[in-house]
């Protein structure tokens, strides 16, 4: 991935985030009975998610750490060398395993855990996402590594 398609999926994220933000507003009843609703909590989540997993490659393989071989040892890796904390390790796991049951049994996602995600559960993306911005903050004047993507921060 090049760095122009970190900052791409920088700005993907910061757009789904405000799609999330909007589709907060329903209740239950008004998100679950709307399949376009559903539909775009689902994908936006799935997206979201992706992206986040992406920008985390992108940084594991500019700084030379270990190359995951599944997603949920991206968040291992990043526990491992300090860049999250362990107590986290868990949320983000459970997120990864949200993305896959969506691509993999899509027919099959709860509507009572959708709604839990969205209104509670999002604000561990956007941890996340924050988390990714600090270690590219921090290692944007070292090795020239990210050098580029100031203007996102």
């Amino acid at each position: 991935m090049k760095l122009r398609d970190v900052e791409r999926k920088v700005e993907y994220i910061k757009n789904n985030f405000n799609k999330l933000k909007k589709l907060k507003k329903y209740n239950y009843e008004e998100l679950t009975n709307n399949f376009e609703r559903v539909d775009s909590v689902i994908y936006t989540l799935q997206t979201s998610i992706e992206s986040l997993l992406d920008i985390a490659r992108y940084i594991i393989a500019y700084l030379g750490l270990k190359i995951p071989s599944k997603n949920s040892e991206i968040i291992e890796i990043l526990v491992e060398n300090n860049f999250i904390k362990k107590d986290d390790t868990k949320k983000y796991i459970q997120m990864i395993g949200f993305r896959n049951r969506v691509v993999h049994e899509y027919n099959a996602i709860d509507y009572q855990l959708l709604y839990r995600i969205l209104h509670k559960d999002s604000n561990d993306l956007k941890k996340l996402f924050k988390t990714l911005l600090e270690i590219i903050k921090k290692y944007q004047n070292n090795k020239n590594t990210f050098k580029g993507i100031r203007f996102i921060l």
